[in-house]
């Protein structure tokens, strides 16, 4: 009897060992009834969270397959905003294209090459030149085909050198006291005399020389003798000097110029002007 009793009590473990092990059949969700206080509406556009999605088993396949459908189309939703976002940088590279174009509107705008003429055109000075050697030089002008305005002329007087040289004494403040010293310097072997008809009007001569430094000795007595304004000048007759300017020529013109004044005046040679 005992053993009947075990036996007995080892086959209902072995039948609730096999319950346990055998797979339960699928629960139909929509057969249950559910309140609808617990019922809870979601919004349209509702995603489930992919932490919290439940591991899909065989029956939840269908749902699973049918939520990653509005994936999808997101998916190929998402390709015209990359186009459109793509848009408007092609946009901007099309109207970069103006904005690049600018400096080369700017470089066209280059000022017009100067013409050859004027970027030859040179300004000589032929002078100074004395009266003998103007009248000869201005009979060679007309070869140069001036224009009007090519050519000006500025004069000065000058004193030509004759190669002697005046001892003077300048006059004091008035005449009686320059008579006075004319005696004096007379009375210490200095002939002189006062000076009544040019430019040195009221000064006193001492002497003129043709040596420099024989106007020098005299001068150094003087000062040695107690009058020390004594000053020597060369003297020489005034001369009319004339400078010629030649404004604008062009290479043929200033080759014209430099060939004239080689053969009309080998010692006065040519100048830019200043």
């Amino acid at each position: 009897m005992k053993w009947f009793l075990a036996l007995v009590v080892v086959l209902n473990l072995l039948v609730a060992m096999y319950g346990s092990f055998k797979q339960r059949p699928p629960v139909d969700v929509r057969a249950q009834e559910v309140s609808p206080e617990l019922v809870k509406l979601l919004p349209v556009n509702w995603k489930p969270n992919a932490a919290s999605a439940p591991v899909a088993s065989a029956p939840a396949a269908e749902p699973l397959r049918e939520s990653s459908a509005p994936k999808a189309d997101k998916l190929v939703a998402a390709k015209p905003k990359t186009a459109e976002a793509s848009a408007p940088k092609a946009l901007a590279k099309v109207e970069a294209k103006p904005a690049a174009a600018k400096p080369e509107l700017k470089s066209e705008a280059k000022p017009e090459p100067v013409k050859a003429a004027e970027a030859a055109a040179v300004c000589l000075q032929w002078g100074p030149l004395d009266d003998k050697l103007l009248s000869r030089v201005k009979g060679g002008v007309p070869q140069l085909k001036l224009k009007a305005g090519q050519l000006s002329e500025a004069s000065k007087e000058e004193a030509a050198a004759s190669g002697r040289f005046w001892v003077y004494y300048p006059p004091l403040a008035t005449q009686a006291e320059t008579s006075t010293l004319s005696s004096e310097l007379k009375g210490k072997g200095f002939d002189n005399y006062i000076v009544k008809n040019d430019d040195f009007k009221g000064h006193l001569s001492l002497g003129l020389f043709g040596k420099e430094d024989a106007a020098k000795a005299l001068a150094a007595r003087l000062k040695a003798a107690g009058y020390d304004k004594a000053l020597v000048q060369q003297k020489g007759q005034k001369a009319s000097k004339t400078t010629l300017s030649f404004k604008t020529l062009d290479a043929q013109q200033a080759d014209k110029l430099k060939s004239l004044q080689k053969r009309l005046t080998p010692g006065i040679g040519l100048k830019s002007c200043a």
